[in-house]
């Protein structure tokens, strides 16, 4: 290791205070910050070109050869040697591998609204909505799944899980560098507006008036979003009277109802067959 880093060995270091305080909300929110912990989310940042404010890394992390490539693309001032003491502090990590990094929140990819409302842009054609998913790793596995399926966009309402927890950013896999996400504060009222657009709206419950094989596929170019509901709630009613109808994903009688992950993942499979048939459509027109 060839540059000359800062050095902090010191728990108390003001620095390392303030990324520490980055486990809470309050303080993720305030500061503009959220932290990626290991070589992937390093080289996931990099590649989508996200600001990095510090990188933390322990002597022996620093001199493996993958850390020490990423390193070098980095500017000496960033970037901190740090003992195993005080990288303890930091990490939230069971098995750390040596390397943190605190990021800026990406507010061009990830956006805050009152009512989501696409009255001035055509609606995307998939979309998840999610209503109080409040596990954060739960989150983190729909962000990364809907980055994998092609999911045009994910609506999440108040209630849920902060997409900048460290447990959802682990979860998502890096893929909360490339998903579009919007978060919006009052999800009955954005559910109506879409459905004032020509958006069909469904609400996956248990008992619903279709089954997920009689929704897919849709044999036109209309926009559908799929709600989610919370692990052990579902979703709430006012936001089940907002859409269009309900759908369910049968399941064997008797069983337990389905992670809100698994359910995810398994309408926005559907989802991405049906958008590959229509690009293939698109692609002819």
């Amino acid at each position: 290791m060839d540059k000359h880093y800062n050095i902090i060995t010191s728990r108390s270091n003001r620095i390392i205070a303030e990324t520490a305080s980055l486990t809470d909300k309050k303080y993720r929110d305030g500061n503009g910050l959220f932290l990626c912990e290991g070589v992937k989310l390093l080289r996931e940042a990099l590649a989508a070109k996200a600001e990095i404010a510090h990188i933390f890394v322990t002597q022996g992390a620093a001199d493996e050869p993958d850390t020490e490539t990423l390193l070098n693309k980095l500017s000496e001032e960033s970037i901190n040697i740090v003992s195993d003491s005080v990288f303890e502090r930091i990490s939230t990590e069971k098995a750390p591998q040596g390397i943190i990094c605190t990021v800026r929140h990406l507010d061009k990819l990830h956006k805050n609204i009152t009512i989501y409302n696409n009255a001035d842009e055509r609606p995307p054609r998939r979309a998840l909505i999610l209503d109080a998913v409040s596990d954060p790793g739960n989150l983190g596995t729909i962000i990364r799944t809907a980055a994998a399926f092609g999911v045009d966009e994910l609506v999440i309402g108040q209630g849920c899980a902060d997409i900048y927890n460290p447990r959802t950013v682990r979860a998502s896999m890096g893929a909360l560098f490339r998903q579009k996400i919007t978060r919006a504060e009052r999800l009955a009222e954005s559910v109506t507006a879409l459905r004032t657009q020509g958006v069909l709206v469904y609400a996956a419950t248990l008992d619903a008036e279709y089954k997920i094989d009689e929704l897919f596929p849709l044999k036109d170019n209309t926009p559908l979003y799929i709600i989610i509901g919370n692990e052990g709630h579902g979703i709430s009613p006012e936001i089940i009277a907002a859409a269009n109808s309900t759908v369910t994903i049968p399941i064997m009688s008797g069983a337990e109802s389905l992670n809100a992950a698994v359910a995810a993942s398994i309408f926005m499979w559907q989802m991405s067959r049906v958008k590959a048939d229509l690009s293939v459509h698109d692609s002819h027109e």
